[in-house]
């Protein structure tokens, strides 16, 4: 089953979305429907939502919300909020079957090319996506997971230093607090304090939700709301104090004891009180695991702290033409990136000034 705009999200309630998101224990509790809708009307800047269903006996085994934007006048075919909020985003499905039956419905919506990010980076899923659509580019990728019963051992230096630090405060004359809250109703009146911290420590030198004001913000606090509703809230708090706000992290939780570290941020201007950022982030992960969280998911993507708290898990990008369109549109980035290959070998003099990149006309 397929539908496309408002019925989309009709189609995947009525299948029973979140029962399978939950039973094929996916790591990401941002994948409800509420969340879905909200994403869609708040923050898809005009995409088109889609929906692909596979139903066997009339029970839901596989499925996936999509989107359609434009690029470059190409419709290009992704995961509903890919790349924005998602920590876990490969599609469910209760098998390899049911994934398989699933891509290629996927690989049939009318679009000219589909860009999936974040799928399993195993065997079995890269043998599934050759079969399912054939010709796809496969790209490497990573997420980055903490498993709480073994994390990497440079988490005991920085719980030593964050230990460190709290004293050397002490020291100085400085009290630092520090808190956790779980219940929605604490949390749910410091988000635009939280939200306004984040955005004056860390400003947005590329595309943030959290850090611009406005309607992306807007849709930020509304999406926290939505999960905190439902229980999943959860907020490690570092103070000066009682008051002052020194760094914060929120995290979701999934299900069967899973988690992700939604965000965070710390007061880069305080040049005498050091760490605050991991004080936070430790309070965190420590309270998860009290709570039973045996996985903690950090997301895709570079960052210096994720090596330090996080072992990396493989993905894969999955892009293929899905028109005559696609295939020129991608036949096109294939020969802009040997351009810019060439031109950037040629400015450090590695070949002749004459030469040209393979496949120029």
């Amino acid at each position: 089953m397929r539908a496309a705009g408002p019925s989309a999200f009709e189609l995947l309630a009525g299948a029973g979305w979140d029962a399978l998101v939950a039973r094929c224990g996916v790591h990401d509790p941002l994948r409800t429907t509420a969340w879905l809708r909200l994403w869609a009307e708040r923050a898809s800047a005009g995409a088109q939502p889609r929906a692909v269903a596979v139903l066997r006996d009339g029970v839901l085994v596989a499925g996936a919300p999509l989107e359609v934007t434009r690029r470059g006048g190409l419709r290009v075919l992704r995961h509903m909020g890919q790349g924005d909020a998602w920590f876990h985003i490969a599609p469910p499905a209760d098998d390899a079957g049911a994934r398989g039956d699933l891509l290629r419905a996927v690989a049939a919506e009318d679009a000219d090319i589909l860009l999936l990010d974040g799928l399993p980076g195993d065997d079995a899923t890269r043998d599934v996506v050759r079969e399912a659509i054939p010709g796809a580019e496969i790209v490497e990728g990573e997420t980055w997971r903490l498993t709480t019963a073994s994390p990497p051992r440079s988490v005991r230096k920085r719980r030593k230093e964050a230990r460190r630090a709290v004293r050397r405060a002490a020291d100085q004359g400085i009290e630092l607090t520090v808190r956790w809250w779980d219940r929605w109703e604490d949390i749910g009146p410091r988000v635009p304090e939280l939200l306004e911290f984040h955005h004056r420590h860390f400003p947005a030198d590329t595309r943030n939700q959290l850090a611009e004001p406005g309607a992306r913000r807007d849709y930020v606090a509304d999406a926290i709301a939505v999960l905190g509703t439902e229980g999943r809230a959860r907020l490690a708090e570092v103070r000066v104090g009682e008051h002052e706000l020194a760094a914060w992290d929120l995290a979701f939780v999934g299900d069967d004891g899973t988690a992700v570290a939604y965000a965070g941020a710390f007061d880069r201007s305080r040049t005498d009180l050091m760490t605050l950022g991991w004080i936070s982030m430790l309070e965190m992960v420590d309270r998860l695991t009290e709570e039973g969280i045996s996985t903690v998911d950090f997301g895709a993507g570079p960052a210096p702290y994720k090596d330090l708290i996080a072992e990396p898990v493989p993905t894969i990008r999955v892009v293929a033409p899905l028109s005559r369109r696609g295939r020129a549109g991608l036949a096109a980035r294939g020969l802009a990136g040997r351009v810019a290959v060439w031109a950037a070998s040629r400015r450090r003099g590695r070949v002749p000034g004459d030469a040209r990149p393979a496949g120029d006309a």
